[in-house]
C-alpha cells in the first residue's frame, strides 16, 4: 500500500492489486448545526487543504479550522473498486462508538464500504451522540483534545478475484450492488451531508484478509495552527451573515475572539 498526500486529497492505493485500486479521501467545508435535523441539507462551498505531517508525529497531515465551521469525510473510489473503511475519532470508532481498534468486526458492522457509501458526516461518541467533525474550542483552557482531534482510517480493498468478478458485470446485469455503487458515483456535486451509514452488503469474505492500509489526520483550531505556523488558516472563516443566508443559527461560540486554547 502507497499512501500519497496532496493539498487537499489522501490517497491510498494498492498497486499490488492492479491500478484499480485507489481510495481518494478529502474534507469538505460546510456550516455547524447544532440540530441534528440541520444537516440533511447541507452542502459543501470548499474542500478543506491539508497540511503534510504532525507536530505530535501521530498523524499524516493536519487540517486548521475555524470555529465557525465543519467538515466531513468523502471517500471515491475512481474505478469503482470496493473498499471497507473504518474510521476512529480520538480512539473510538465513528459508527459503533466503542474503542477504535483498527480491525473490522464483522459481527457489530463497525465500518463502512465505499463505493456503496461515500460520505460520513458524523460520528458516534462513547454516549452515543452524533457529532460534526469541527475544531477543538478556543473557548477553554484546558482541554484533553488541546493537541487536536484525530481521526484516523484504516482502508481494506476487496480481493483481487471478487474485483474482476465484479468488473464482469454489465449495465444489463441484475446487480443490486452495481446499481448501487453506479447511483453513488452519479450523484450531483456538492454532495449532500446527511449522515448515513449503509450496509454491510458485502460478504466478510469479500475483503482481503492481509491487504490493509491506515492514516490519520490531525484537526487543530486557529490558536493550535498559529502556534505550528506563526499564521491563520489561509481559507476565510464562516460569518454570521453565511449562516443567515442558509437560515441557520449562529451560536457565540463560533467565533474567534476570546483565545484560551492550549497551544501545541
Amino acid at each position: 500500500m502507497t499512501l500519497t498526500t496532496d493539498r487537499s486529497t489522501l490517497t491510498f492505493a494498492f498497486p499490488e492489486l492492479g491500478p484499480d485500486a485507489r481510495l481518494h479521501v478529502v474534507f469538505p467545508r460546510t456550516l455547524r448545526a447544532i440540530d441534528p435535523h440541520d444537516r440533511t441539507g447541507l452542502t459543501a462551498d470548499t474542500t478543506l487543504r491539508l497540511a503534510h505531517g504532525s507536530p505530535t508525529g501521530d498523524a499524516d497531515a493536519v487540517i486548521p479550522m475555524w470555529q465557525s465551521e465543519a467538515t466531513w469525510i468523502d471517500f471515491s473510489s475512481p474505478h469503482q473498486h470496493p473498499f471497507l473503511v473504518m474510521v476512529g475519532v480520538d480512539g473510538i470508532n465513528a459508527i459503533s462508538g466503542e474503542p477504535f481498534t483498527g480491525t473490522p468486526d464483522f459481527a457489530t458492522d463497525d465500518y463502512i464500504e465505499v463505493p456503496t457509501q461515500q460520505t460520513l458526516a458524523s460520528y458516534r461518541t462513547v454516549t452515543g451522540d452524533h457529532r460534526q467533525f469541527v475544531a477543538p474550542s478556543i473557548h477553554t483552557a484546558a482541554r484533553p483534545d488541546a493537541g487536536g482531534i484525530l481521526v484516523q482510517l484504516t482502508v481494506i480493498p476487496m480481493r483481487a478475484e471478487a474485483w474482476a468478478r465484479r468488473r464482469r458485470h454489465t449495465s444489463a446485469n441484475a446487480c443490486v450492488l452495481c446499481d448501487i455503487s453506479r447511483a453513488e458515483q452519479a450523484r450531483a456535486q456538492p454532495r449532500t451531508a446527511a449522515p448515513r451509514v449503509i450496509g454491510p452488503l458485502e460478504s466478510a469474505d469479500t475483503w482481503h484478509p492481509t491487504r490493509m492500509g491506515s492514516a490519520a489526520v490531525r484537526i487543530v483550531n486557529s490558536v493550535m495552527w498559529e502556534s505550528l505556523t506563526g499564521g491563520s488558516p489561509s481559507h476565510s472563516r464562516l460569518t454570521c451573515a453565511d449562516y443567515v443566508d442558509h437560515r441557520l443559527p449562529w451560536h457565540t461560540s463560533f467565533g474567534e475572539t476570546t483565545r484560551h486554547s492550549t497551544p501545541l
